[in-house]
């Protein structure tokens, strides 16, 4: 019989930063060894190797959950071991070189999204609609150089001493993996949101929505104990889990209809995209928020071309969009 371990029966994680503002990161208990630690905008899952070691998976953003994290590993003098990367976007690698740097671990990403993070340049390729010079400027924090680089067909990383499942769930983003602790406990990154975020969110961020899509289905095969949604929810009743992947399925079929609806035969992308703005009301003058715009909704453009929904035709370069049945 596995010995249930609870290494924290205390919740010593509430703790404030030099700023004075507030930097809390509660902890909660998930499985056996597998903790999640609550950063602004997602879990940070922990896996305990020993009472002080432990591997972290995923650093949220630099600048709202740096100081949590350092606090949360001196305070309680733990020993980061080593770290594991889902998917290179800026709110989940946001302190991968920083650690590396301070505690001197490890890092390891799968293949593809490792290519990405290696500098603001390659970094770019998340976030196409901003410039190269804007891309530098924003995104220097968030790259680093991967010390383990996990493969497209890989389906385990051995670490630590420690075997750590991995999930291939591209979609998200190029390479996006999820992960599975040792205990059995399923990390599934961003391949699926809760349903607060759904509700919130103005479309999917699917860089590529028909793997995405073929990602969301394969999560039907995983049988866990327990489920790790980075934003931002933990379970472990089977079919509240199906029904998360039915609600997140959805609301890509939702936005798949509102933007045909958008769509006026003839329409330029930035005649669609403003149709799809007025309608959502998204008003942000803020560059990277309205590039991570742009960015979903050329996603979305491409996806509902290759399925044959929409059609293009192209006069002096400029792309016109179609209803598919309309010509």
């Amino acid at each position: 019989v596995k010995e249930k371990i609870c290494f924290f029966p205390q919740p010593v994680y509430n703790v404030k930063n030099t700023c004075g503002r507030n930097a809390f990161m509660d902890m909660q208990h998930v499985l056996g060894r597998t903790w999640a630690a609550e950063g602004a905008t997602a879990l940070l899952p922990l896996y305990f190797l020993s009472e002080k070691d432990v591997i972290l998976i995923d650093t949220g953003y630099a600048k709202l959950d740096r100081s949590g994290l350092t606090h949360l590993i001196d305070d309680n003098g733990l020993r980061l071991r080593g770290i594991i990367c889902s998917h290179a976007h800026f709110d989940h690698t946001g302190n991968v070189r920083y650690l590396q740097q301070r505690y001197g671990c490890p890092a390891a990403i799968q293949l593809i999204e490792a290519g990405i993070s290696v500098n603001p340049d390659s970094y770019r390729a998340n976030y196409v609609a901003l410039t190269y010079g804007k891309s530098r400027q924003l995104f220097l924090e968030e790259c680093f150089t991967a010390d383990i680089v996990i493969g497209a067909e890989d389906d385990h990383l051995d670490l630590c001493g420690a075997r750590f499942g991995i999930l291939q769930l591209p979609g998200h983003s190029a390479g996006h993996i999820g992960v599975v602790t040792p205990d059995g406990a399923a990390y599934v990154g961003d391949c699926l949101i809760d349903h607060d975020e759904i509700a919130a969110a103005k479309l999917p961020t699917s860089m590529f929505i028909a793997r995405d899509l073929e990602s969301k289905e394969h999560l039907r095969q995983l049988d866990a104990p327990a489920y790790i949604v980075a934003h931002k929810q933990v379970l472990t009743d089977r079919a509240a889990f199906d029904a998360l992947i039915d609600e997140n399925i959805a609301f890509i079929h939702v936005k798949e209809q509102e933007l045909l609806d958008d769509l006026t035969d003839g329409m330029t992308f930035p005649e669609w995209i403003a149709a799809f703005c007025r309608r959502e009301n998204i008003r942000t003058h803020n560059e990277l928020k309205f590039s991570v715009v742009e960015r979903n909704f050329s996603n979305f453009v491409a996806w509902l071309t290759d399925s044959g929904r929409v059609t293009v035709q192209r006069e002096f370069c400029a792309k016109r969009y179609y209803h598919a049945e309309s010509l």
